[in-house]
């Protein structure tokens, strides 16, 4: 005996449980629709290059330049080349002396050619003096002093690192400078018993100072105050 199919009756029943056959086609679109997604999102990702990040360029650092004034050369001195003289061309003057005869008719001397005759009763002439080449006087050094915070002779710095360390004391420098008052060499002439205040007080007297010479004088000298 055949058994008939079962209906559902109810339209909410209908509605709410899903057909057989209905499932799987969902699935299957649902894997679908995935594939695709990621396919886009693949094909997109190949298109799109990445973005070139250029490097910014490197960071110069300022290098501090010391310029140093040239000193000028002193002027040359010609000195006149001496041609040497052939000894042929010398030509000997002959020695022209005065002779005393002794003849009463002669009573006066008579310039000849020859040998110098004295009588034995003439006095000899005394011994010539020998002529000492004259020696300059060494001229003392002029002070200079500096002329405060500018001017030609401005005040030294203090050296940052004898200031953290407390050093005091003062220098005395002598310098020679040249015709147009550039610094030419300097030394000290008295220490300050730091090294840093010495050698802070040479390189800003040599690079910063001017001093024209006086009166000729280019010898100078100069005190430098290191202190709080």
């Amino acid at each position: 005996m055949a058994v008939a199919a079962y209906q559902l009756k109810s339209e909410l029943a209908r509605v709410c449980l899903p057909a057989p056959d209905r499932s799987a086609q969902r699935r299957l679109a649902w894997v679908n629709s995935i594939c695709i997604f990621f396919l886009a999102i693949g094909v997109v990702g190949a298109r799109t290059r990445l973005p070139v990040v250029s490097r910014p360029p490197a960071i110069e650092q300022p290098v501090p330049i010391v310029v140093e004034p040239l000193a000028t050369p002193p002027p040359a001195v010609e000195q006149k080349e001496i041609e040497p003289q052939n000894q042929d061309d010398k030509q000997i003057a002959p020695r022209v002396v005065a002779v005393t005869l002794n003849t009463p008719a002669i009573d006066f001397s008579v310039p000849t050619i020859g040998n110098l005759v004295v009588p034995m009763a003439a006095a000899p002439a005394p011994p010539a003096m020998e002529l000492r080449p004259t020696v300059e006087a060494a001229k003392a050094p002029t002070v200079a002093e500096n002329t405060g915070d500018s001017g030609d002779r401005p005040k030294p710095d203090y050296p940052e690192l004898a200031l953290q360390m407390g050093q005091t004391g003062a220098v005395i420098v002598s310098f020679t400078v040249d015709d147009v008052g550039a610094v030419a060499s300097i030394s000290i002439k008295e220490s300050s018993g730091h090294v840093l205040l010495d050698q802070g007080a040479v390189k800003w007297i040599k690079r910063h100072w001017i001093q024209p010479p006086i009166n000729g004088n280019h010898l100078f000298e100069t005190r430098i105050i290191y202190k709080f």
